[in-house]
């Protein structure tokens, strides 16, 4: 198996750290993104990370990888704070990239939306419901790993210690830290 990441991807740090914890060996391939000549485009025309090629099976996306490998929870409350997990990543992404913009060019009414759709799924996170070492776990974890060291602006420890210390357990393990993006970000 054949794992094409950016190192700075918190969707590909999801598969990674995954991958880690089941001690399942893979090639990680790092491939730049937005570029026309990308090695990525020959198995993807979308060009997205992480991008998974099992044999003649190429998967694009963290669901469908997860499907692949065995590893989508079957429970439908799991499934459901999976779900909520990429949805606040999906989020917090575009929030960035708009922050990115020049001035002139972004959104102050699509940066609200996005903050206020972060807190509300965030508000309504139990950290205890999230086993740290399951898909749903994993993936609320790089979320806030990305805020963390991406995207400072939405400052999500405040008021939420139960949700931060349950993030530091998390992130304190060895499929964490080797997989640690660059420092970047807003």
């Amino acid at each position: 198996m054949i794992l094409y990441i950016s190192p700075g991807s918190p969707f590909a740090r999801i598969i990674r750290v995954l991958l880690r914890d089941r001690a399942l060996p893979v090639e990680e391939v790092v491939v730049p993104l937005r570029d026309p000549a990308s090695p990525l485009l020959e198995f993807s025309p979308a060009g997205r990370v992480p991008m998974l090629r099992d044999g003649a099976d190429v998967l694009v996306e963290v669901p469908l990888i997860l499907a692949h490998l065995g590893w989508l929870p079957a429970d439908a409350p799991s499934r459901g704070r999976l779900g909520q997990a990429l949805s606040l990543l999906e989020g917090i992404a575009v929030w960035n990239r708009d922050l990115r913009r020049p001035p002139e060019e972004q959104s102050p009414a699509f940066q609200a939306l996005e903050r206020s759709r972060a807190t509300r799924i965030l508000d309504g996170m139990n950290p205890d419901d999230h086993d740290p070492f399951a898909p749903e776990g994993v993936a609320l974890a790089c979320a806030l790993g990305y805020c963390q060291r991406r995207h400072t602006v939405f400052r999500w420890r405040e008021g939420r210690g139960t949700l931060a210390a349950w993030y530091d357990a998390a992130i304190a393990r060895p499929a964490f830290q080797d997989t640690i993006p660059p420092l970047s970000g807003i």
